[in-house]
């Protein structure tokens, strides 16, 4: 009975120490940024541009616009690991489409400055959108903003405040805390994430028409998450499902390119 005892308490010794860990060192396991010295030379082509942002709270934000030949723009918000240097290249799907379009590096990220947090994310998305109204003269219902993965808990922040043409959310979360219990059942994440990116909670507010993109077979974030999204959304409204689709390769399946060809012009 003795031993039992002295078993079960390095037991919940050793439980806390691992929810005292997940606390403490949260950021560095949800969060991978990529990190890029300041003189990185990214390939811009003939219509690309680095641009440096100031948020509210003085972060330099770094990111790349790119020209192009129809009046709508896509604010585009990344996943999570990496940086620019290889985010970039997402731009090309809507490049040759002829939208113009502005990736950022959220703080922390490639050469952007900033400690990373939640709601220094939604000041980055602040800067990036007044960037494209302000400096680049853009009309606020001539935006469309895209979030893929982690960026559509940014993506659905600034659709909930802010004038649209449309938003996209290509394999959207319903919230992080949810996510995080997912996979860590037994230490119960969601009652001390300091981000908690809740799209569920706001989704409902969103007045302009969305577009949910996700692959059926995806175990990161599984679809279920973007089923239950989709059906509180209150505004105009598509699904796109992959089938074959996990969670970095839908742009490679012929359904991501007739989204490209057809559904993201004709609907919104």
């Amino acid at each position: 009975m003795q031993v039992l005892k002295v078993l079960a308490i390095i037991v919940i010794i050793l439980y806390c120490v691992a929810i005292a860990l997940l606390y403490f060192f949260q950021t560095r396991l949800i969060f991978f940024p990529g990190k890029l010295v300041s003189d990185y030379k990214f390939r811009l082509g003939l219509t690309g541009s680095e641009v440096f942002l100031t948020t509210k709270d003085g972060a330099s934000i770094n990111g790349i616009f790119y020209g192009g030949t129809r009046s709508e723009v896509i604010l585009y918000f990344h996943g999570n690991a990496g940086d620019l240097s290889g985010w970039q290249f997402v731009a090309e799907d809507f490049t040759e489409h002829g939208y113009n379009i502005l990736i950022i590096d959220y703080r922390g990220y490639g050469k952007s400055s900033g400690e990373i947090s939640e709601d220094g994310f939604y000041r980055d998305a602040d800067a990036a959108y007044d960037f494209l109204v302000r400096e680049k003269d853009f009309n606020p219902r001539d935006i469309i903003v895209y979030g893929r993965s982690v960026g559509t808990g940014v993506a659905v922040d600034v659709a909930s405040r802010l004038p649209l043409k449309g938003l996209v959310l290509e394999s959207p979360y319903s919230s992080l805390g949810k996510l995080a219990n997912e996979k860590l059942p037994f230490m119960f994440p969601s009652l001390y994430l300091s981000s908690s990116f809740d799209n569920l909670r706001k989704i409902a507010s969103i007045r302009c028409p969305v577009i949910i993109i996700h692959g059926e077979k995806d175990t990161l974030v599984p679809v279920a998450h973007g089923k239950v999204l989709f059906d509180k959304i209150k505004s105009r409204k598509k699904m796109v499902l992959i089938p074959q689709g996990s969670h970095n390769d839908l742009n490679a399946f012929p359904e991501y390119d007739e989204f490209l060809r057809k559904v993201l012009p004709q609907f919104f």
